[in-house]
């Protein structure tokens, strides 16, 4: 599955050891530009920005998750995931 449509059907985003819930999570799958910001949240006080050219350099991992240079562990979650 693409990263985009990971990230469009989820609710929460695990980064690293922390599970957050973005102020924004979107990119258009079909018409995304690789300067597109696709998710806006806060992390340990600090902005975390990623555009849409971020997450497709991201390292596809064996257990569904991805692994980004800047960031470093990132897992797309729904609610029914996490019950």
């Amino acid at each position: 599955m693409n990263i985009l449509q990971l990230l469009n059907q989820s609710d929460y985003i695990q980064i690293n050891n922390q599970l957050i819930k973005p102020e924004y999570m979107y990119a258009s799958v079909d018409f995304a530009d690789d300067d597109d910001v696709a998710v806006e949240a806060q992390l340990d006080g600090a902005e975390l920005v990623l555009t849409v050219a971020d997450l497709e350099e991201a390292t596809p991992l064996a257990d569904g998750a991805y692994w980004l240079e800047s960031v470093g562990y990132l897992r797309f979650l729904s609610r029914q995931a996490l019950h």
